[in-house]
């Protein structure tokens, strides 16, 4: 697998300054964590199936949020639950209020749905009385996530395929009520901008769902961790950092050759990128 190091090889012998006499390594590790994100936009190539929650009412979803929560565990004794969240990779703010009934936690009212979350936070449930053992599972929508392709609803043992409408299409035929009165199944989900997408109808309770997304890579900042890109889409790394390091130089010509080469061998090593498919059911 290819970590930090490697890369600054590669592009320092691609720069003919092995010996880091031009550019320090900090500038090599930023133009190849710039590089590695501008691959995975080109490409789509670090692909994620996230698993989530929709929750009741809410029809939009932002990116790094909270997107909802399940009781997997109501417990027992409760008189006054409430919950905090730990944890999240990074994000905060999430808050909510639990309900009971007859000692169980029944219910979870999301009041903010925090941001920059790139996992799932821990919910921890506490009590003023003697209530124990609830147990709530949350889902994020990850923060670094570019685009979407497509999206599952889990109903039962069953999985089902959202049809996909661009957003004004999307609104027309599903957003016409202003009353959020109207819920039900979703059927269809629609981006809008770049950090949202929609479901419609509002969905009537919480469901789990699959999201088919690609995620930005996070910056390499150490000799350890290997790059998540497949291995089958790294070569072309090196010659967009090299490219970023000529531009930096304002060596434009130099540049636009190694602009060129890095083209070409995403076109080589890539696969077609998977697009959003309107309906599932008609492929």
């Amino acid at each position: 697998m290819t970590t930090l190091n490697l890369y600054e090889t590669q592009v320092a012998d691609l720069l003919h300054d092995p010996n880091q006499q031009i550019w320090s390594i900090a500038q090599l590790d930023r133009y190849i964590n710039e590089a590695r994100r501008q691959v995975v936009m080109d490409t789509g190539c670090l692909r994620t199936l996230q698993s989530t929650y929709l929750t009741a009412g809410q029809e939009v979803y932002t990116f790094g949020q909270v997107s909802g929560a399940v009781i997997t565990t109501p417990g027992s004794g409760y008189t006054n639950p409430s919950v905090s969240f730990t944890g999240g990779g990074g994000g905060s703010g999430v808050a909510a209020s639990l309900t009971q009934s007859g000692g169980a936690v029944n219910a979870i009212n999301f009041t903010s749905f925090g941001s920059g979350y790139t996992t799932a936070p821990t919910a921890v449930i506490t009590d003023t009385g003697a209530g124990a053992n609830a147990v709530i599972n949350t889902g994020v929508v990850n923060v670094n996530t570019y685009d979407i392709l497509g999206v599952n609803v889990i109903w039962g043992s069953e999985r089902y395929a959202l049809l996909w409408q661009p957003f004004t299409s999307f609104s027309a035929r599903l957003r016409l009520w202003l009353s959020t009165a109207y819920q039900r199944q979703p059927v269809m989900w629609s981006v809008y901008g770049n950090t949202q997408f929609y479901v419609g109808p509002p969905p009537d309770q919480s469901y789990a769902i699959e999201i088919d997304s690609v995620i930005l890579p996070t910056a390499l900042a150490d000799y350890v961790t290997n790059d998540p890109i497949p291995v089958v889409m790294q070569d072309p790394i090196k010659f967009y950092s090299a490219y970023l390091a000529k531009l930096n130089m304002q060596a434009f010509g130099e540049a636009e050759m190694l602009l060129q080469t890095y083209s070409r061998r995403v076109r080589e090593c890539s696969a077609a990128y998977t697009r959003r498919v309107p309906n599932p059911y008609e492929v």
